[in-house]
């Protein structure tokens, strides 16, 4: 799905809200969670590549993981939220640099 820009970069957005769904109605292993952290959000190519192909999605990659996180779906270390806290407020900036540059 990398390979496909910007589709690509949603089609992995929407898995990410699709498994936090999943995680609200059964009871999701944690190693899911890690291993969509480290390989979506945690790798800096990975995230990267999301991040130029399609900010928005990156940003809500990271929005579920901290959801899940939140609710109670994932528990993980408080280095790895707070990567993805400062993750996200980089994402979200990011957009606004996106958006204001069509206004």
């Amino acid at each position: 799905m990398l390979e496909q820009g910007s589709g690509g970069a949603y089609e992995v957005s929407q898995r990410m809200t699709a498994m936090v769904g999943w995680a609200a109605t059964a009871e999701v292993d944690n190693f899911v969670f890690d291993q969509a952290a480290e390989r979506y959000a945690l790798d800096e190519e990975v995230a990267k590549r999301l991040q130029k192909n399609n900010p928005e999605a990156f940003k809500n990659v990271v929005r579920r993981l901290l959801e899940a996180n939140g609710r109670g779906m994932w528990s993980t270390d408080d280095e790895t939220i707070e990567k993805l806290r400062q993750l996200y407020s980089d994402a979200d900036d990011l957009v606004e640099q996106v958006a204001s540059s069509f206004g």
